[in-house]
């Protein structure tokens, strides 16, 4: 049975549930992991862990996780393309995804889920859909808070285990120093999303010169015909 990580604010998924605006997208398997670090028992039977949300970077002051895929379905105009899931917060990426890393624990009317106990203030994360018909920017987490009408879960596609016998979820979560990774499905919903302005492709800037030249040759023969004249 898949491991769901499911990591929606309850304030949140009410609001997308009565928002007349809300758009769903289902973000196919990331070529990154969804890591977990259990941290030991945060009551009997349920276990905590510390979030790595897909491969990671520190430049020394910032610390950025980033899942990527292909999107597989949702709203018409967010249902085909790539996206990239990326989260940043304040300080190192290590050790266990480093300080100030989301804190979750399992959720004890069903230990197959999980959701957050505490997000860093410094925390964003935030959503990029290029899609065939735009490039959207979309903030789910701005300054440690779930933006309204903003939801998302990860579902492990695979689960790998290190530090228990049985590889589950709640088990990890009980082992301090133990492991639970894989790549991840993402469903996110939110209520909307204005389309980013792009830097033109290559090929556009190539078709942009051709028609600037173009004008300029046809400026230029006006100009030779009138003198002609």
């Amino acid at each position: 049975m898949p491991v769901v990580a499911r990591l929606a604010a309850i304030a949140a998924a009410g609001l997308i549930a009565t928002h007349a605006a809300a758009v769903s997208v289902s973000l196919g398997a990331s070529a990154q992991n969804l890591t977990l670090y259990g941290q030991g028992a945060v009551a009997p039977g349920v276990g905590g862990f510390t979030v790595g949300q897909g491969t990671s970077s520190f430049d020394g002051v910032t610390s950025t996780f980033t899942f990527t895929g292909a999107i597989t379905g949702g709203d018409a105009g967010y249902n085909s393309g790539t996206y990239r899931f990326v989260t940043t917060y304040a300080g190192p990426n290590t050790p266990e995804a480093g300080p100030a890393a989301p804190v979750a624990q399992s959720n004890p009317n069903n230990v197959n889920f999980f959701y957050y106990d505490f997000i860093d203030p410094t925390t964003n994360v935030t959503l990029f859909l290029k899609t065939p018909g735009h490039n959207y920017t979309i903030p789910l987490v701005t300054a440690g808070n779930f933006v309204a009408g903003t939801g998302y879960g990860f579902t492990f596609t695979n689960a790998t285990c290190t530090g228990v016998a049985a590889c589950t979820q709640n088990n990890v979560g009980l082992t301090p120093g133990a492991t639970i990774f894989g790549p991840v499905t993402i469903g996110a919903s939110f209520t909307g999303a204005t389309p980013t302005p792009g830097v033109p492709e290559p090929t556009a800037w190539a078709l942009l010169v051709a028609g600037f030249g173009g004008v300029g040759l046809a400026a230029r023969r006006r100009r030779a015909v009138a003198v002609a004249a």
